[in-house]
């Protein structure tokens, strides 16, 4: 009995190691066909108004990806995410969210929210890795825009003032600190300030 026993724990065991690779896997996975989805839109939609249908296995991700504003793309850490308006739980769940959408990216300072993950490479999970003059680049709108990061620092949840306009144009991310922390009432920042925008 003792050594069903030891070897249903080994399995157990096995399975609970396996499980953040495989959701780890699961996710770059679903990342990587939103980000196709998301560049595949225009042609999508003239196969959509031609055929007047998309096939199955094409229609949800065009779904999400119809709905993003851009994508965000972090080659220091090897990341790659849709980003949507507003901070809602579906808006994150699906990739990061624009805080005050309203704002004009290259013009303003546009915030962008996105979960921590505990998951290695998932969502913000490595933006504590980000260091001075690493790029941040994001497509949006018919243009590529390039940030360079200038700041990477940690604030109280309620310090806000983070989010305000500069007299450049920047792109702020935001995340929760520290991983793992039930509620944590820390906030890691990274700023980047605006060195290119080129028109796709």
């Amino acid at each position: 009995m003792r050594s069903v026993v030891g070897v249903v724990f080994l399995l157990a065991g096995g399975l609970l190691l396996l499980f953040p690779q495989y959701e780890k896997r699961a996710y770059h996975e679903e990342q990587e066909e939103l980000i196709t989805a998301f560049e595949q839109l225009g042609e999508w939609e003239t196969a959509a108004l031609a055929d007047g249908d998309l096939e199955q296995n094409q229609q949800a991700e065009y779904v999400v990806a119809k709905d993003a504003r851009g994508m965000l793309s972090i080659p220091a850490i090897d990341l790659e995410m849709l980003f949507f308006d507003g901070v809602s739980v579906d808006a994150l769940n699906k990739g990061a969210g624009i805080i005050e959408p309203e704002k004009k990216m290259g013009v303003q300072n546009v915030s962008i929210a996105g979960h921590r993950g505990a998951t290695y490479g998932k969502q913000f999970n490595r933006l504590n890795e980000l260091k001075v003059q690493d790029e941040l680049h994001v497509k949006m709108d018919q243009e590529d825009y390039t940030f360079i990061v200038d700041k990477v620092f940690v604030v109280d949840q309620k310090q806000v003032d983070v989010l305000s306009d500069k007299e450049s144009p920047y792109l702020t991310l935001v995340t929760c600190t520290p991983i793992g922390e039930e509620n944590p009432t820390d906030r890691l920042i990274v700023q980047g300030k605006l060195v290119n925008k080129e028109e796709v």
